[in-house]
């Protein structure tokens, strides 16, 4: 006889990863643009294109963790368990 019982997987599994793995996410998601901006100089694009790499870098990885913050506090107040 098995005594196991098994929990049915949570229907808000992105939530809970976003919650879990949202900090380096956000670092990750905000590279992006710099990186395509540095690859794009180094096959002859304008260096000036480096400067909106940073501001896109920057825009992203805040909207990024801002996003990831109000996941958490959804999952926080509204989410049994």
């Amino acid at each position: 006889m098995n005594d196991i019982i098994e929990t049915p997987p949570s229907p808000y599994w992105m939530l809970h990863f976003i919650v879990r793995h949202g900090g380096w996410l956000a670092i990750v998601t905000g590279m992006l643009p710099l990186a395509a901006c540095i690859a794009a100089i180094v096959f002859g694009a304008p260096a000036w294109l480096l400067a909106a790499g940073v501001a896109g870098s920057a825009l992203l990885f805040i909207l990024m963790r801002s996003f990831v913050e109000l996941v958490r506090v959804i999952v926080e107040m509204l989410l049994p368990g």
